[in-house]
């Protein structure tokens, strides 16, 4: 069994959060837009294609999350985003706790302008725990279109795990 530092861990249970999701979402829940947001399905596209773009980018030390592949299958089938996340899983667990402190260029767009690309350095971990933030957010707003839906994204489903923390002590 691989060692992974928290960041993968963390990353790995909320994937796997997702699959388990989508294991349970039909086409119409999947991909019918509620109140103008976009659909479940394009929130997972969304979700899916910032961890493709990490992976893409560990070869060569540039991560560019605005180069997302953005495949239209991945939004409108369930099941295509779960074979996805299953791939994301699998490269997840491929990651070795020293990989994490790997220096990375990253670059998203920041709305400033897009005339040059906007590079920072960064570290494998330190992309680890923004995918984990963003994949929560996402979730989050996942849970509130499946509100009044046949299916329930449980409890934990789109909580930051600090929110979680806060909860569980009791403050």
């Amino acid at each position: 069994m691989r060692v992974h530092p928290i960041s993968i861990e963390g990353n790995l249970h909320f994937v796997r959060q997702g699959i388990a999701l989508l294991e349970h979402l039909d086409e119409d829940s999947y991909t019918r837009g509620r109140q103008g947001w976009a659909p479940v399905g394009a929130q997972f596209r969304h979700v899916l294609d910032h961890y493709r773009c990490f992976f893409l980018g560990l070869t060569d030390g540039r991560i560019n999350y605005d180069a997302r592949l953005r495949e239209i299958e991945v939004e409108l089938k369930p099941e295509r985003a779960m074979a996805v996340a299953q791939g994301i899983v699998r490269a997840l667990a491929e990651i070795d706790a020293a990989a994490a402190q790997r220096p990375v260029q990253v670059h998203l767009n920041s709305g400033g302008g897009d005339e040059e690309l906007d590079w920072h350095a960064s570290t494998v971990g330190r992309e680890l725990q923004f995918l984990s933030s963003h994949t929560v957010h996402h979730y989050a707003l996942i849970k509130l279109l499946l509100q009044g839906s046949v299916v329930e994204a449980g409890e934990e489903f789109g909580v930051a795990p600090s929110t979680l923390a806060y909860l569980r002590s009791g403050r």
